[in-house]
């Protein structure tokens, strides 16, 4: 059963590549997992719990909602007109720059899909007013995602990880510092790498080049509004205010900050609110259409992989073979995260089976967690069914095979050195 499920989330992935529909492709592998495993029952529920998601859904959907007022309105038009004349100067550096500031947010919010949302909506069209392939704009906002979580010793799926030490002495405070080292190098080497294979892979031909000097050009006739330029960074500036300072409760999220923004939109476009309104509710039912259908067909198809049991299966061939338990904790949640497109599922996969053996397999329980807390993440940011490279891709319009193609050879090395180094 393991090798015809298998065999099923390879013709999956074939037929993602060969342009077949996504969301049909992944329901198809999902449900026939489902039914050779006699779990026929679970299709719908697990496409219907994704619709209703709410850490991701809610603030994908406004997110998404904002993100058309600002493009509709011509607001981020004028954020790229102000900015676009600086930061040319400095293009060579724009992809780890946006790499960087990517991270930045991140680390500050608990969930991938909002980092997408919230930085791919200011960073991505920057990025492609420079030049910069829509494909490489949102891989690197998927790479500086990536980079930037599971730093945060309150971070929740880091006290998951402390709360499995069958001792009750680990905290999150301990798997942070344990990875403290390997996520300092990861930080400084990955954007560089990244950087590295974008040139290697992106051709720049005089056409990009001729659109940049075009957009300068543009640049210098467009009158633009200040006010205008400042409504796409509201909701950013105030999730930053939120998380980082006390000037508002850090329990006031993303979705919250968009609200707030959409808001502030409502007052500066008084004489359009209709428009305004109509173009933000438009925008959340576009989203689910394109982003949060493919999100609910891709938990069908995570759903048929535990049920035919390929995840339990790698799983269990850890803890029943010790020997390659190091090598297992690294690449074992990055493989489960590449394949389900779900970082969340393979570190807790992990977390419950594996590390409470940690000790008797003689490997430090903080060091192994702090790894699968990183390659669970790394393996995400390379899978084309994930969350927030959905959401991404939607931004940037390209299909996420693209995307993914750029972020595959980083994440990889970022998971030798944190194997090699925390373990």
């Amino acid at each position: 059963m393991l090798w015809i499920g298998a065999a099923i989330t390879v013709l999956v992935f074939v037929a993602i590549i060969l342009k077949f529909d996504t969301k049909l492709s992944l329901i198809i592998g999902g449900f026939l997992m489902c039914l050779l495993s006699g779990k026929i029952g679970d299709v719908v529920p697990a496409y219907c719990a994704s619709l209703v998601n709410g850490s991701v859904v809610y603030t994908t959907v406004i997110s998404m909602g904002y993100a058309k007022i600002m493009t509709d309105m011509g607001c981020c038009d004028h954020l790229i007109y102000a900015l676009i004349s600086p930061v040319s100067k400095v293009r060579k550096l724009i992809v780890p720059f946006c790499v960087y500031i990517t991270a930045f947010i991140a680390m500050g919010l608990g969930s991938a899909a909002t980092v997408g949302s919230v930085a791919g909506s200011l960073l991505i069209p920057l990025m492609t007013a420079l030049g910069i392939p829509a494909a490489l704009a949102a891989a690197t906002v998927l790479q500086g995602t990536c980079i930037g979580l599971d730093v945060n010793p309150g971070g929740s799926f880091t006290l998951a990880a402390a709360s499995a030490d069958p001792n009750g002495v680990i905290t999150g405070k301990d798997i942070i510092n344990a990875g403290f080292l390997a996520q300092v190098v990861v930080l400084v080497a990955i954007p560089i790498i990244f950087a590295i294979i974008a040139k290697l892979l992106t051709k720049r031909g005089e056409e990009d080049e001729e659109a940049v000097q075009k957009a300068l050009a543009a640049a210098k006739s467009f009158k633009v509004n200040p006010l205008y330029a400042i409504l796409p960074i509201v909701p950013l500036t105030l999730v930053l205010l939120a998380q980082y300072t006390p000037v508002l409760p850090s329990a006031m999220d993303a979705a919250t900050c968009m609200w707030v923004g959409f808001v502030v939109a409502m007052l500066v476009f008084a004489k359009d609110y209709q428009k305004v309104a109509t173009m933000f509710f438009r925008g959340q039912g576009d989203s689910f259409f394109s982003v949060i259908t493919l999100m609910a067909s891709a938990a069908v198809f995570t759903k048929g992989m535990g049920n035919i049991g390929l995840t339990g299966a790698l799983v269990n061939a850890m803890k029943a073979n010790p020997n390659i338990a190091a090598y297992g904790g690294a690449f074992g949640p990055m493989l489960i995260a590449a394949l389900s497109g779900s970082g969340n599922a393979a570190m807790l996969a992990f977390f419950d089976s594996v590390l409470p053996h940690a000790e008797t397999i003689g490997l430090d329980f903080a060091g192994l967690a702090a790894v699968v807390l990183r390659t669970g993440n790394y393996g995400r940011t390379f899978s084309p069914v994930a969350a927030v490279t959905i959401i991404v891709c939607r931004i940037a319009g390209v299909d996420p095979m693209k995307v993914v193609k750029y972020t595959v050879v980083p994440m990889l090395i970022a998971v030798v050195i944190v194997m090699l180094m925390d373990i």
